[in-house]
Order: C-alpha cells, then structure tokens, then sequence
C-alpha cells in the first residue's frame, strides 16, 4: 500500500511540474509582427517600422537611409511590370523581402 501512495504523489507532483513549466514558455514576439498576418508584411508591418527607426533597423538589419538608398539604386533592376492580368510586386516590397 505504501508503494501506491509514493507513486501516486510522483504522479501528481510530475503532472503538476509540467502544467507549471508549459505556462511559462510563451515566446517573445513583437506586436507588430503579430499583426503581420492579418494586415500582411509590407502594407502595415514596413509602413509602422518606418517609423521607429531602431526598429527598422532590427527587422531589415538596414537603417532607413541605407534602405532608401539601397532602393534607390537597385529599384529599376528588381522591380516587374504590370499585365493585363496582374499588378506588379513594387521594388521597396521587393527589397524588403528579399532582404528580410
């Protein structure tokens, strides 16, 4: 009978142990990058970065200066044409992503 009652309270104490480290392992992200889904990458996430530059500078490892003139240089060669059937990506979302 004393063997149960042990193995019951190790039972307990390990469910009880591994409820308490799931509840303390929620990552870090920003709130920024929550919304990504929801509003999409370029639209609102680029456009809220802009303007933090510290922010800006940690999401695309470039200042924004350096991003805008890195765009200003590259632009013509990355960015597509608009079809008859769809609507090109522009070369600052281009840039973005790549460099993202």
């Amino acid at each position: 009978m004393g063997d149960l009652d042990f193995i019951e309270r190790v039972t307990v104490l390990y469910l009880w142990k591994a409820e308490q480290c799931h509840r303390h392992r929620r990552p870090w992200v920003d709130q920024v990058l929550q919304r990504r889904n929801p509003f999409g990458e370029y639209q609102h996430v680029l456009q809220e970065l802009r303007l933090d530059d510290g922010r800006f500078q940690r999401y695309l490892r470039l200042s924004r200066t350096q991003f805008e003139d890195l765009l200003s240089r590259v632009g013509g060669q990355i960015s597509p044409w608009d079809t008859n059937y769809r609507r090109c990506i522009p070369a600052a979302e281009c840039l973005s992503i790549y460099l993202w």
